[in-house]
């Protein structure tokens, strides 16, 4: 589908203020952003929103230096339902520039509910409306200026048929008497947290290593996120983890060999940054085994053949039910998580949502499903 005329170009605050009143005069609107996440440079950085009331598109510059603050006032608002596809990252990149985005209709957990078999926004358009989407521009660098007419009409593409969609999915899913699992879904949207990225070690790093290991590997990485900072780079791109484990488990050959393998070639050409790592490596005792991480103590857990009762008795009929009803995609969706939290001891179910402590008790005490 090709957009006649192109969408709206939004990169000027008068621009952007006409664009929010056209909108905030829309019961819905439909929107989408791109953006890069440490793939071409450093950090989580917003590069395109895309706007929709269902006659007019809007494409909106966030790298034009003007105040996106309206934007995000209005988005803020509860009146007006903005439409989605997948909008979770989406959200958390919007809500750590200091945007609450409310009121959100999510059209992939609409189609997840429905059974839906189509694993992408493509797919799902192609299926409901036949049409066929373009997606030679997917991989497009979308922090370049000026964006060319392709790429406006394939940012334009992923919001003009939300609408559409969602209303054909809302009836399904009222049809199967799930419109009280997508409301709380769709509100538990708006609590996501921020996206953030601090450096930190993995799990297997503790598990394997000292302490001192551990506080120099972990120094290396933040040393590393700086520089990557510094040069607007993906931190990977600056040195893998590997390579930095590597120096550790033998420090006086690094240091003996200077050679910097793996390291991007500005470090190595860089005698300040080489010193840097080097004093790093150096200050690192080789010879402190010392481990004083604490261990979570184990909870109380069921014997294999306990485990296997419960499903058998438990999950697997409940979980046939649910298959019956509503198909397998639908089914995995509702029931995630449920069948560990039952063969588990001592389970902590204050992250679940109303309608899964529902399924999970219903499923505990051998109850029939709930909704019918």
């Amino acid at each position: 589908m090709q957009l006649k005329p192109l969408p709206h170009w939004v990169a000027t605050p008068n621009a952007l203020q006409g664009m929010i009143d056209t909108l905030g005069a829309a019961e819905r609107v439909a929107f989408d952003t791109e953006y890069d996440s440490f793939k071409r440079g450093y950090g989580f950085k917003l590069l395109l929103l895309q706007f929709t009331d269902g006659e007019s598109v809007f494409v909106v510059d966030p790298l034009s230096g003007m105040s996106m603050e309206p934007l995000w006032r209005y988005l803020e608002r509860d009146d007006q339902q903005k439409i989605v596809y997948s909008g979770s990252e989406d959200i958390a990149l919007l809500k750590a520039m200091g945007c609450s985005i409310r009121n959100i209709f999510d059209v992939q957990i609409a189609a997840t509910l429905s059974n839906h078999e189509a694993r992408n926004l493509a797919g799902l358009i192609e299926a409901e409306t036949g049409d066929i989407l373009d997606k030679s521009e997917q991989q497009s660098d979308w922090s370049r200026r000026p964006l060319r007419s392709e790429q406006l009409t394939y940012a334009a593409n992923d919001v003009v048929h939300l609408m559409e969609l969602k209303d054909s999915l809302l009836e399904r899913v009222e049809n199967r008497q799930l419109t009280h699992v997508l409301a709380v879904e769709n509100r538990a949207l708006e609590h996501i947290e921020p996206r953030s990225h601090t450096p930190k070690l993995k799990p297997y790093h503790y598990r394997q290593y000292s302490d001192a290991f551990c506080a120099s590997l972990l120094e290396l990485m933040e040393w590393r996120d700086g520089v990557a900072r510094r040069f607007d780079l993906p931190p990977v791109h600056i040195v893998d983890v590997l390579p930095l484990e590597r120096a550790l488990q033998a420090p006086q050959e690094f240091l003996r060999s200077g050679a910097f393998q793996g390291f991007h070639y500005k470090i190595k050409n860089d005698s300040d940054l080489r010193k840097q790592v080097e004093a790093i490596v150096r200050a690192y005792d080789p010879l402190d085994e010392t481990r004083t991480r604490e261990r979570k103590p184990r909870k109380p857990f069921y014997s294999k053949e306990e485990i296997e009762q419960l499903s058998t008795s438990l999950c697997l009929p409940f979980k046939q039910l649910a298959v019956d009803r509503y198909g397998e995609l639908t089914t995995e969706y509702l029931l995630r998580g449920l069948k560990k939290l039952v063969t588990t001891m001592d389970p902590d179910l204050s992250d679940l949502k109303p309608y899964q402590l529902e399924l999970y008790t219903c499923m505990l005490e051998g109850k029939p499903w709930p909704w019918q």
